[in-house]
């Protein structure tokens, strides 16, 4: 959080000034009548009737302005108080308080690329872990400030290498084998962001709907499902492309070889491409008359 070291520099160069000590004094006042003691006081408070109010939305702000911007403990500090009130009664201004400040905190000096730096993307990847380690989802305040984040920075899949937001994130999330409203939005969002969609986000897709077979899944991911797996294909004219159409037969054998028959995501999916393809490969064909009628 804000370190003591910032603290002493503070007063040491209050010191230093005609009339330093009296300043100082000031200054000691000043944090002690307006803060907490530290930032785990301050959310011990909050913890205690499971909520913020406004009079502390003003005490946090106050804090995590104390050495002029948030810099990242701060952040943390944010989502850690986000996760300790997710779902009570809030006063009303603090999810545009926590969206406002992390927002700015992420976009803030974005590289020309429009990509966030490898430090401020490592440290969304973990705090939105602790989310969904903390209360099972990736909350409505962190879908906002991920979609903040694909509008201003960019893309989010490609941060310095390491794919943090889609392979990773899902991985965690597909833990307890369902899919709901929130990742298939925040899964929407992430690989909307290239068009057609890339390859890599398309295996993916493929990866969540095997694991979730028979298991609860929201109503809008078969559409998310067909839609971007058809767009992606025909976007590669699978039709003539041997690569595609092998690719494509092989996510199918692997679904077949594990529950003897194609999810009905896959079933729609081939319905879809029969619809919309100037010619549907033979190969392709075979799995059709097979699985799909």
């Amino acid at each position: 959080m804000v370190s003591v070291h910032n603290y002493f520099r503070r007063l040491r160069n209050l010191k230093a000034q005609p009339g330093g000590l009296l300043f100082m004094q000031q200054e000691l006042y000043n944090i002690f009548r307006e803060l907490p003691v530290s930032s785990t006081s301050l959310v011990e408070k909050i913890i205690e009737d499971e909520r913020v109010d406004a009079a502390e939305i003003k005490q946090i702000k106050n804090f995590i302005y104390l050495n002029g911007k948030p810099g990242s403990d701060e952040i943390r500090l944010l989502f850690e108080i986000h996760d300790h009130v997710y779902g009570n009664k809030n006063d009303p201004t603090w999810g545009t308080f926590f969206l406002d400040e992390t927002t700015r905190y992420f976009t803030e000096n974005s590289n020309e690329k429009r990509k966030l730096s490898f430090v401020k993307a490592s440290m969304l990847y973990d705090q939105i872990k602790k989310t969904i380690t903390r209360i099972g989802l990736v909350s409505e305040i962190e879908m906002a400030l991920l979609k903040n984040l694909i509008e201003r920075v960019g893309d989010l899949n490609a941060i310095n290498g390491p794919k943090l937001f889609l392979s990773e994130l899902f991985n965690e999330v597909l833990q307890d084998e369902k899919i709901d409203f929130n990742e298939v939005s925040l899964l929407k969002e992430m690989i909307s962001q290239n068009t057609p969609p890339l390859e890599e986000d398309i295996e993916l897709l493929f990866d969540i709907n095997l694991a979730i077979t028979d298991k609860p899944r929201d109503e809008y991911w078969q559409e998310l499902f067909v839609e971007s797996i058809s767009f992606y294909l025909i976007n590669q004219s699978f039709e003539t492309s041997h690569k595609s159409i092998t690719w494509l037969e092989s996510k199918l054998h692997r679904t077949i070889e594990k529950q003897q028959r194609l999810t009905p995501e896959e079933v729609q999916l081939m319905c879809t491409l029969r619809n919309r393809a100037k010619e549907f490969p033979p190969d392709l064909n075979l799995y059709w008359m097979k699985y799909c009628q």
